[in-house]
């Protein structure tokens, strides 16, 4: 954050206070090197006295610059006039030949001073350059790190502020026009003319108070660009704060700055482009899957209802009573899979958009099995299902509907990828303070290296070609176990595999609650 202490106008009243502090120590210099010298009696010879009054002006013109040390110069000419040069106590010269020793002092003192304030302009401007090298290498590192435009531009900023100590603004050009930032906090007004900051992003080029184009501008305005393409432009200084535009070194500094701020606005435009391009990619894949997935698994019980549906109506063919149930549950069973795949879809829309609420209640785990196992009948009635569960089975904080459809994927999973006539086992236990469900199969099994990725939308395992799916039923159940807060993990066996659920258990079921259940028993028992 920028304080008043920091500002132009400050830092301009700053100089000003030190202007007066190197006079005063001028004078005090001079005074305590005449007094020293003038109560001692003349002990002195006076060219030794006219060469200790060098002592003030290397002094003064090494730590506050030239124009102090020519001071200290004149303020030490005019002391030892009057204190050491006859008639004393006055500024009359009895010998003429003294005056061409006031002009060699002159001469020598202002030298002196002009060649102490050069070697401290060069090592201000050697320590400049290294603290500006720093700078801009730490400037470099901290833009190479940032991973959003946001970190960038206050990076920027803040480094522009702290090194040059002045208002510093970023103008980047987006599609719905200009966008002006300026540094958290910075409550200055920046009265930025539109014209300059327009023809500066259309031309390219620098523009500050002096240039050829727009001579009176107020701010200095620096591209940034990259390759030949404007990203935008950094707005620097204050009005009437003419220092930067005619300090070179300081416009080198701003275009280094400028420059690497395109590399790092280019950094991000591209990762953003090749993120959106990624994005597009996966989707037109994901699309191409699921319309692939989509029409095969409701083209194949389509054709089945309609060849059955056609056989039914046809008054023509002779069917007995059980060619009727047969094509009767023919129909049943396409309808009850397409409804799977619709409630599947719909199920990994709302898990994508976030428009998923549970509604979590107390629910006891063997109901929603048994419910489960309601409404896969059609799927494993050539599997014998073993539901192995204590007397209490556990209760769990779930949405039974939501979670109830999550069982119904792991049993129809379990029933479609195992051989007809092998037992497909549920078991329900509480293990360490947490409710478990194992549902295992005794079918082909999963590779080691699938493991991971099995649950991935769309992702079928190459041992089940020939199988019908659409890779939607295990991506669902992961999503639905996170939600309610549980884990869910594969344990690969010597046959077939175990998907085993584990979910936080609480108490058994309150009075009210049992009594919510039975309502809701009674209601499904009379539809």
């Amino acid at each position: 954050m920028q304080d008043a202490s920091r500002s132009p106008t400050a830092c301009t009243r700053a100089r000003r206070n030190r202007w007066w502090w190197a006079y005063l120590v001028v004078c005090g210099m001079d005074g305590l090197l005449t007094g020293i010298m003038f109560f001692p009696d003349f002990r002195f010879d006076r060219v030794n006295i006219a060469i200790l009054y060098l002592i003030p002006v290397l002094i003064a013109s090494g730590i506050f610059g030239l124009w102090p040390g020519v001071f200290a110069a004149c303020l030490g000419l005019m002391s030892f006039d009057f204190f050491f040069v006859p008639p004393i106590f006055s500024y009359a010269v009895g010998d003429l030949r003294f005056l061409v020793s006031f002009a060699v002092f002159l001469v020598v003192a202002i030298t002196t001073a002009g060649l102490a304030s050069n070697m401290r302009r060069r090592a201000q401007e050697a320590s400049h350059r290294a603290r500006v090298a720093q700078t801009l290498f730490h400037m470099s590192r901290a833009l190479t790190a940032e991973a959003d435009e946001a970190g960038v531009i206050e990076t920027v900023l803040a480094q522009i502020r702290d090194l040059l100590q002045t208002h510093a603004y970023l103008a980047l050009v987006k599609l719905d026009g200009i966008h002006l930032y300026a540094p958290n906090g910075d409550a200055g007004d920046p009265v930025i003319d539109r014209h300059v900051l327009d023809w500066v992003l259309r031309h390219g080029n620098l523009v500050s108070f002096g240039s050829k184009s727009h001579r009176q501008a107020a701010f200095v305005y620096i591209p940034v660009r990259d390759k030949g393409e404007v990203f935008g432009a950094l707005i620097v200084g204050e009005p009437g704060q003419f220092r930067l535009a005619t300090h070179g070194e300081m416009l080198d500094i701003l275009r280094a700055t400028a420059n690497l701020t395109a590399i790092a606005v280019s950094r991000i435009a591209s990762q953003e482009r090749a993120k959106l391009a990624e994005i597009a990619a996966e989707s037109e894949r994901l699309r191409t899957a699921l319309m692939n997935s989509i029409s095969h698994e409701l083209r194949t019980p389509l054709t089945t209802m309609l060849g059955a549906a056609d056989a039914l109506a046809d008054e023509a063919a002779v069917l007995d009573d059980t060619d009727r149930t047969e094509l009767t549950r023919t129909i049943r069973d396409g309808a009850l899979r397409m409804n799977r795949l619709v409630t599947n879809l719909i199920g990994m829309a709302r898990i994508e958009s976030g428009m998923m609420r549970l509604a979590k209640r107390p629910t006891d785990l063997a109901d929603v099995v048994q419910s489960a196992l309601r409404e896969v009948t059609e799927l494993t009635q050539h599997h014998p299902v073993h539901v192995k569960a204590p007397e209490h089975a556990p209760v769990v904080q779930v949405d039974e509907m939501f979670f109830q459809q999550t069982l119904v994927n792991l049993i129809s999973n379990a029933a479609k990828y195992s051989p007809k006539g092998t037992p497909i086992e549920i078991s329900i236990f509480t293990e360490e303070g947490d409710a478990v469900i194992s549902v295992r199969d005794y079918g082909v099994g999963i590779d080691e290296d699938e493991i991971e990725r099995i649950f991935d939308k769309f992702y079928r395992s190459r041992k089940t070609n020939g199988v019908p799916g659409t890779g939607l039923g295990l991506a669902i159940v992961k999503a639905m176990v996170e939600a309610h807060g549980g884990t869910i993990s594969i344990q690969r066996l010597n046959q077939g595999t175990a998907f085993i659920i584990r979910l936080a258990a609480r108490d058994a079921l309150k009075e009210e609650d049992r009594d919510v259940e039975s309502r809701r028993e009674d209601s499904r028992g009379r539809r």
